[in-house]
């Protein structure tokens, strides 16, 4: 993977977000765990230069409009990026956003898509994993009203957003 990786994220309100940072950043602390920024990825790892990633992104931008989405449940996993997460249910929007940008970045990189918001990422023991869970309190419907693009790095700290479309 060279450097010129990216992800396409779908993020929150900013009354959503910042309910969700607060949670992020809460069990970041407890476990020692990086932080980073609620999100939605709705697809992953673009080997491809910026320029092409955010012609497309803005494009499909244009045609979403903002949507809710509800929570289906709280899961653990031993996958890094879903150590504890929460299930989205699918929904139409989630299947047009993915297809269009499908369309666009298949031949450069396969993703498949679950949605889901990842509540932390480290490598925990099941017992801790069940452990975050019980502790939670997750309302039920979150609204998503952005689509940006995510500079990926191995290091968690060194996420950035590059780019940011509102939906309409």
């Amino acid at each position: 993977m060279n450097d010129n990786a990216y992800a396409i994220w779908l993020s929150f309100s900013n009354e959503d977000d910042d309910y969700l940072k607060k949670i992020i950043d809460k069990i970041a602390e407890k476990y020692h765990a990086p932080k980073f920024e609620p999100h939605v990825t709705v697809y992953g790892l673009i080997d491809s230069k910026i320029e092409y990633v955010d012609r497309v992104v803005k494009e499909i931008s244009w045609n979403c409009r903002s949507f809710r989405v509800k929570k289906s449940k709280i899961l653990q996993s031993e996958e890094l990026w879903k150590t504890v997460y929460i299930e989205l249910e699918m929904n139409k929007q989630f299947k047009t956003i993915h297809k269009d940008l499908k369309e666009h970045f298949e031949n450069i990189a396969k993703y498949e898509f679950n949605p889901h918001i990842s509540l932390i990422y480290k490598i925990l023991s099941p017992e801790e994993k069940t452990r975050i869970i019980n502790e939670l309190k997750i309302k039920n419907e979150f609204t998503i009203n952005k689509l940006g693009i995510q500079k990926f790095s191995p290091d968690i700290e060194k996420w950035q957003i590059v780019k940011k479309y509102d939906l309409l």
